[in-house]
This record gives C-alpha cells, sequence and structure tokens, in this order.
C-alpha cells in the first residue's frame, strides 16, 4: 500500500518537472525565433531601407440611402491616397 503511494508521488512529482521543463524550452525556442525574426527585419531595414516604389490606397464607399417611397439608392465615392517618396 505505501510503495503504491509513494509511486504516485513520485509519478506526480516526475510530471510536474517535465511539465515544467518542457515549457521552459519552449519559451526557450519561442524566445530564440523571436531574436531571429527582430534582428533579421533590424538588418533588412539597414542594408535596403528602400524596398518599395511609391504606392496608392484606394478606398471605396457605398452609401445606401432610402428613399421615402422605400426604393433604395446607393453612392459609390472612391478615394485615392499617392504615397510618394519626398526626394
Amino acid at each position: 500500500m505505501e510503495l503504491g503511494l509513494i509511486g504516485i508521488i513520485v509519478a506526480i512529482i516526475a510530471a510536474i518537472i517535465l511539465i515544467k521543463v518542457i515549457k521552459f524550452g519552449l519559451k526557450m525556442v519561442l524566445f530564440l525565433v523571436l531574436a531571429v525574426v527582430v534582428s533579421v527585419t533590424i538588418w533588412i531595414c539597414f542594408t535596403q531601407p528602400d524596398m518599395h516604389e511609391p504606392f496608392s490606397v484606394n478606398t471605396i464607399e457605398y452609401l445606401l440611402k432610402i428613399n421615402k417611397d422605400g426604393s433604395m439608392t446607393t453612392t459609390k465615392q472612391v478615394t485615392e491616397t499617392v504615397i510618394k517618396d519626398q526626394k
């Protein structure tokens, strides 16, 4: 009876230690991946700061209006924003 109780306690302690080691290992792996990603991002920003051409963004809005007779009128409004280089 005592041997079974000691075995259960040892199994619980071993499981807790295993979970702690796995969590610590995952934290270390995730930290390492995050450090590599940040380092590569900073390296790219310093070596090639002008990676893309100036671009434009179009915003399309649809406005709905319900008339007095129950019909519906739609209005399409397009706004274009152009981002240019400041040279």
